[in-house]
């Protein structure tokens, strides 16, 4: 038994002795391998700092100061860079026929995905070489927290687009298979942290863009404050498939205190959606977006895209249709007030678009659409009061009192541009008259400037009773309508609050 210990110990001292003796010719054939497969892998200049490999009792291998420049550029950031590089592996997974990495720690991770201009060749071109039988190691874990992932622009005077990675866990990383992920990042705008796991790859050299990857997410309390214009704490979560550049991202978001800057009512959103996102520039694109709050749904379809790369931010245009919603959630998400002056189902058609930039999303904001209300009541009995006198007045009829609780009838086309909502063909209607309108509202401070016509059943004489009726018959002929009875010119002024009404 002691001479078998004599051996066995004799034998490690004897390899101890031969690695050490040979740790010059590792040294530099480790150092040869890794480079050679950086190079040839993402065409890139490489440089270290400083390298250092251990073989006893492991192998560790430390690279200081890793700096990888696509095409040698400098000009631009280096593609990778990361201050600490620490492998670990041990020698007997390591001489097996497939080599097995143990572990692998990146401290100080720095990506930068310079952009692809149109026509332009991939970051990554492709390569006829079968990496996966060339290198056919196997990284178990790969580590990187506090990374950092940096998006140029194309304009160099254009702030890049950082996105802060938390921490990243890859598990068995290869050539041929995909890898296990887990990641924690942050996300700008709307501010809140993302976690997401899943699959990533197998790389594919040759077409980048297709390489596949799938799992879920949670985007939890993120602060949708960091959109002027817009308040609430946002919740996400969801699944993603697909290649890199055509990930198809399902799934839900709830806004318990969804609110706009011009009302400040808080409502409760809820919206399900269908996108695809493109992971090479961030493009993402809406097939279907359902939105829910209080009794009103809305199916939104369009875009969010890089449309000038010039300006901040990116472009949002959206197509809004409803055949389900009520005009007073839509009155109390976006007009001030105590309670929404109207009520009724409303049909509502329109484009939304919000350019480039970092200024008030409101007065950014343009649509262009129209709208149908029908049978609406107002929530004020004084109101709906002088309606039903309308309505009684217009029909010739003013003293039946058997006409009242009419309902009303509103429609038009609407533009908002500059935080102005400019209003044509606004016709509003109760049984024997129609009001005819155009101008403008103010969504920042609420007022009106509105011109048209009021057009009347009846004659205006018919409209009084008595003394007053006898003298109006006089001026029926100055007011009288092609197809009406009455036709007068009104203006409505003022703000919201205090509307002036006049001829």
């Amino acid at each position: 038994m002691r001479k078998w210990l004599i051996v066995v110990a004799a034998g490690i001292l004897i390899t101890i002795v031969a690695l050490y003796g040979l740790r010059n010719k590792i040294h530099a054939m480790v150092l040869a391998r890794i480079e050679t497969v950086l190079r040839s892998h993402f065409e890139s200049q490489i440089e270290i700092s400083d390298f250092a490999v251990s073989v006893f009792p492991r192998i560790h291998v430390t690279i200081d100061g890793l700096v990888m420049r696509h095409k040698g550029r400098t000009d631009i950031p280096p593609l990778i860079q990361v201050q600490r590089a620490s492998v670990y592996a041990d020698w007997l997974k390591l001489l097996r026929h497939r080599p097995h990495i143990s572990f692998m720690q990146l401290e100080g991770l720095q990506i930068h995905t310079p952009p692809r201009q149109p026509g332009g060749e991939p970051l990554i071109r492709s390569t006829n070489q079968n990496l996966a039988k060339k290198y056919p190691v196997l990284v178990e874990e790969v580590l990187a927290n506090d990374a950092i992932l940096v998006i140029l622009r194309g304009d160099p005077k254009k702030e890049p687009r950082p996105f802060p990675i938390h921490h990243l866990v890859i598990r068995d990383l290869s050539f041929d298979n995909p890898a296990k992920f887990q990641a924690v990042m942050l996300n700008a705008v709307p501010l809140g942290e993302i976690d997401a796991t899943g699959e990533f790859g197998p790389w594919l050299p040759e077409v980048p863009r297709e390489t596949q990857a799938t799992g879920k997410y949670i985007f939890k309390n993120a602060d949708l404050g960091t959109l002027k214009g817009i308040e609430g704490i946002l919740t996400s979560e969801g699944t993603f498939s697909g290649p890199l550049d055509r990930l198809k991202v399902d799934g839900v978001t709830d806004t318990p205190d969804f609110r706009l800057r011009t009302a400040d009512h808080p409502v409760a959103l809820h919206t399900e959606f269908s996108s695809i996102v493109d992971g090479t520039d961030g493009n993402t694109y809406l097939l279907l977006v359902t939105a829910q709050f209080l009794q009103t749904n809305l199916a939104v379809t369009g875009k969010v895209v890089d449309a000038d790369r010039q300006v901040k931010g990116r472009s949002i245009a959206l197509e809004v249709n409803s055949q389900d919603a009520r005009v007073e959630d839509l009155i109390r998400l976006t007009v001030k007030g105590k309670e929404p002056v109207m009520t009724g189902a409303v049909s509502l058609k329109s484009t939304i678009d919000i350019p480039e930039g970092d200024g008030d999303l409101l007065d950014r904001l343009k649509l262009n659409g129209e709208f149908g209300i029908a049978a609406a009541q107002f929530s004020k009995s004084s109101v709906q009061s002088k309606l039903d006198a309308l309505s009684r007045r217009a029909q010739g009829q003013p003293k039946d009192l058997s006409i009242k609780e009419v309902a009303s009838e509103m429609n038009g086309k609407f533009r908002v541009s500059n935080a102005v909502a400019h209003f044509a063909n606004l016709k509003f209607g109760v049984p024997g008259a129609l009001v005819d309108l155009s101008g403008d509202y103010n969504l920042n401070d609420g007022a009106l400037d509105f011109r048209g016509k009021l057009i009347l059943q009846a004659k205006l004489s018919q409209t009084q009773t008595g003394v007053k009726s006898f003298f109006l018959k006089a001026i029926d002929p100055f007011f009288k309508g092609k197809d009406a009875g009455a036709v007068l010119p009104i203006k409505i002024s003022g703000t919201r609050q205090n509307p002036a009404f006049g001829l």
